[in-house]
């Protein structure tokens, strides 16, 4: 036993210094490597344990240098490579002369290795430090590959006095990325997309990104077309950036932080025109995942494999004996299933989808983002109401049934108490409906009713058939109104002076002040009376002119009539609202039943108003 335990620990020792035995790297300048290419004689080009590296006046043809906010090109033509590429642990180094940085000398800063090259067929790199690759196409995949022995790649590497950043810009994709990195040891690098343009694997398995033990990994600013599968995992590393891309109709499915921690995470200001399939870890204060762009849908994206596993695989019947595609797992008649039937009626699927979203609802209110929780908030109460409608409809009872309509008011009146303001326009289209009801129908706060526009006929015809004018006219329609102010004055006349001066000195201005809104509106009919006797005395010459005033006359009074019974029926309709009548309803016959029906609803959406008010004050 003591023999075999020696064997095994030596066994393991030559298997530690085999793993650390160093790679023996050729070195190549850039025209070399090219002109290896071009001279390959095989349809594929292959290259292993190799460094690319500055070492012939010519290799500045390959390079793209910035001196402060000024580019330097090189050349202007585009290098075409007809093979297919393969590379497995090829480094490319950045380091140039000065002379090559700025020719009229002092140094520059070194933007890209590879310039302007357009690639016919595949490139496949296998633990290989591209550093920046600007303006090419790749007109077939793009295969990237890390693996455990990257790691001892990239110490001898570094050992070197070499570092890399990978990046590509401004490059297109006319067969897709496949980026994976499945190493368990940290590979201490970067890599990432800005301003490219990728469409869809011409192979049918999607675009993808799997990012593992990596320092940072970023997407920014590019454009996915088509509508194949975009894949995007990240697991352990320092940080990861999604940000600014359009993803058009693209079926993205992100797992994020399943294998291990991510310092910082940046998924914001993107455009997903599909529904997100995501995994989140718990979020930091520091990560930002912006909710807007959610706006199409996100679904946890395990509990939707989960769900799918068992209603294919299993065979455990699903609701409504859904037939799941099951050639392809992110088919969208799987996914809108899911999303439109399965999380709403599957109880533990609507669990697991209230999971992720209460993880997001939490983590904005950890960064006092109340826009995002809002909208968080709405997801998850839409989510309940679909969930409580789907309850109704298999238990219907009266409380499955009010829990429905009382979260579907809610939604209406004031997106679940988010939106107070929501509540205000609400009110207002109420308010104005029954006042347009009550417009109809005569009330005790218009002492005129229906007889108002009536009584303004009658009031110019005979104004225009008799020979006094409008104030005459307009004191005789008033006299009835006003007899008791007379009588009032008789009696002061008669009885007041035999009192003590003080009655008569208070009343009689009371008695003018009661009837001076008569005098003055008789005293401003004197000034503009236009006629001075009956319309039909006018003559011929002058009636043309003096019918246009009178009838502007009748226009005009017959709008404010019609304004101040608009305007009584809303007033009616405000105070019924907001139930500030003194017991008495104002109103006969059948809106007054209308009004009982209308102080209710009022009654009950100022009540969700103010306690929808009070808790955005409290959040």
């Amino acid at each position: 036993m003591r023999f075999i335990g020696l064997l095994l620990l030596s066994l393991l020792a030559l298997n530690c210094l085999a793993q650390k035995e160093e790679i023996e790297f050729k070195e190549y300048s850039y025209t070399e490597f090219f002109q290896m290419i071009e001279e390959e004689t095989d349809s594929v080009f292959r290259l292993e344990n190799a460094i690319i590296k500055y070492g012939d006046p010519k290799d500045s043809l390959f390079f793209l240098t910035q001196l402060g906010t000024e580019k330097i090109f090189h050349r202007e033509d585009t290098i075409v490579v007809t093979k297919e590429v393969r590379l497995e642990n090829v480094l490319f180094s950045n380091s140039v002369p000065d002379s090559l940085s700025n020719p009229s000398g002092g140094k520059g800063r070194l933007r890209s290795t590879l310039y302007q090259i357009r690639f016919l067929e595949e490139v496949w790199l296998k633990n290989c430090d591209l550093l920046s690759v600007d303006r090419c196409v790749f007109d077939k995949l793009l295969n990237v590959k890390y693996d455990d022995k990257y790691p001892d790649v990239k110490d001898q590497w570094i050992q070197s006095g070499f570092a890399s950043w990978n990046d590509i810009k401004n490059s297109t994709f006319y067969g897709g990325v496949d980026y994976s990195s499945f190493t368990n040891e940290y590979i201490n690098t970067n890599w990432g997309l800005i301003s490219c343009v990728i469409h869809p694997a011409k192979d049918g398995l999607g675009n993808s990104f799997w990012y593992r033990k990596q320092n940072n990994f970023w997407i920014t600013d590019c454009t996915f077309l088509g509508e194949g599968p975009l894949f995007i995992r990240a697991w352990e590393g320092d940080q990861l950036n999604i940000d600014r891309n359009q993803f058009g109709k693209q079926q993205v499915s992100m797992q994020i932080g399943t294998e291990g921690p991510i310092q910082r995470i940046e998924i914001s200001q993107n455009n997903f025109d599909n529904i997100i399939l995501m995994t989140l870890p718990v979020l930091k204060e520091d990560d930002n995942v912006d909710w807007d762009q959610f706006r199409n849908g996100i679904v946890n994206r395990d509990a939707y494999i989960l769900f799918y596993n068992y209603i294919t695989f299993y065979k455990l019947g699903s609701i409504e004996d859904f037939i799941p595609d099951e050639d392809d797992l992110f088919s969208t008649k799987n996914i809108d299933y899911y999303f439109n039937t399965a999380r709403i009626k599957d109880a533990k699927v609507n669990r697991d989808e209230m999971k992720l979203l209460g993880k997001l609802y939490n983590h904005y209110r950890l960064q006092h983002a109340a826009k995002f929780a809002n909208g968080v908030f709405i997801e998850m109460k839409d989510l309940e109401t679909a969930n409580l409608a789907y309850i109704y409809q298999e238990n219907p009872t009266f409380d499955s049934f009010f829990q429905w309509k009382i979260n579907q008011f809610l939604k209406l009146f004031a997106d679940y108490g988010t939106r107070p303001s929501k509540a205000i326009v609400f009110a207002v289209y109420v308010i104005a409906f029954f006042a347009l009801i009550y417009l109809f129908f005569p009330n005790s706060w218009d002492a005129h009713g229906r007889t108002r526009i009536m009584d303004r006929y009658r009031f110019f015809l005979k104004y225009l058939n008799r020979d006094e004018g409008a104030s005459e006219v307009y004191q005789e329609e008033k006299e009835k109104e006003l007899l008791p102010f007379h009588e009032f004055r008789e009696v002061l006349e008669r009885e007041g002076k035999t009192a003590p001066k003080f009655f008569y000195a208070t009343a009689l201005p009371l008695y003018k002040w009661s009837v001076s809104g008569s005098r003055l509106s008789g005293w401003f009919l004197s000034k503009i009376d236009v006629l001075n006797g009956k319309w039909s005395e006018v003559p011929e010459k002058g009636k043309f002119f003096k019918s246009a005033l009178v009838i502007g006359a009748f226009i005009i009074a017959l709008i404010y009539d019609l304004f101040i019974k608009v305007l009584n029926a809303v007033m009616l309709s405000i105070n019924t609202f907001t139930t500030l009548g003194f017991g008495e309803i104002p109103i006969k016959g059948l809106p007054r039943y209308l009004a009982i029906i209308q102080g209710f609803i009022g009654w009950f959406m100022l009540t969700i108003f103010s306690v929808s008010l009070i808790s955005q004050l409290l959040n």
